[in-house]
């Protein structure tokens, strides 16, 4: 009886002690193509893509989850999320603004993982042109931007700036380099991929504006908070591991110096 008790108790510990995957579920991620780090059709490099993989390896080896992920147009992913279609975008930038969300006609303010990756935006024009260090220099000039990758605050609030939108990052430099706007607003990280196409000859640009975070996003709520923990502490476990850093060697982002 004694043995019997003693494996009994044993066997309880093992149960209470050892992860659970009895709520394991399937989570929806939604995230966008980038140019030299993670694309549909796996071709060239796919830093952020084989980053990803091993982050969501690791969380579902420990909880038993599943994650799907889906690509599609920034916009739309960020209006996936926020209907609450989706589960999980990324890299999404780190907001703390909720007027922001509310003007775009959010209800929530979402929660964040640790900084995955850093970036921010410049403005090009075109050589003959000076160049313009920040948005200032733009009041009244006509301004592109690439739809769903946002622009600089100050951008956002002028009102002595004339703003456009296109469907991509790419057609920005055209639209410039034919005069029909005076400057492009084109996120850090579509920079290289743009310049090796020989998109950006012709143009010019100042420092980096609006500097960002960009991260996993999750809903505000209790789930939200447990995912935000798990994607944190894996996250973490790379940088320790010195592995974080090989990972996202030439990713098209500035990543942050864990």
């Amino acid at each position: 009886m004694k043995k019997l008790s003693a494996l009994y108790i044993v066997s309880v510990l093992f149960l209470i002690l050892s992860p659970s995957h009895s709520h394991a579920k399937n989570y929806s991620v939604c995230t966008v193509e980038i140019p030299g780090g993670m694309t549909k059709d796996k071709e060239g490099p796919q830093p952020l893509f084989n980053f990803y993989q091993e982050v969501i390896k690791r969380i579902s080896d420990k909880t038993g989850h599943t994650f799907e992920l889906q690509f599609a147009p920034s916009l739309r992913c960020q209006n996936l999320f926020f209907k609450r279609e989706i589960d999980i975008i990324w890299p999404y930038i780190i907001s703390g603004e909720a007027d922001r969300f509310k003007e775009a006609g959010y209800t929530f303010l979402p929660i964040y993982s640790m900084p995955i990756i850093m970036g921010g935006y410049y403005i090009f024009t075109r050589e003959e042109d000076p160049v313009a260090h920040q948005v200032a220099d733009l009041e009244g000039k006509s301004v592109v931007s690439a739809r769903g990758y946002g622009i600089p605050i100050e951008l956002e609030k002028s009102t002595n700036i004339t703003k456009s939108i296109t469907n991509g990052n790419e057609l920005i430099p055209p639209m410039l380099l034919g005069k029909r706007v005076d400057a492009g607003i084109i996120q850090t990280g579509w920079v290289p991929t743009l310049r090796e196409q020989g998109l950006l000859e012709g143009l010019h640009h100042g420092e980096v504006i609006d500097f960002w975070g960009g991260s996993f996003t999750f809903y505000p709520d209790e789930e939200g908070v447990e995912l935000m923990n798990s994607f944190s502490n894996t996250i973490l476990e790379l940088v320790t591991e010195g592995k974080y850093r090989d990972m996202m060697t030439g990713a098209p982002y500035y990543i942050p110096n864990y």
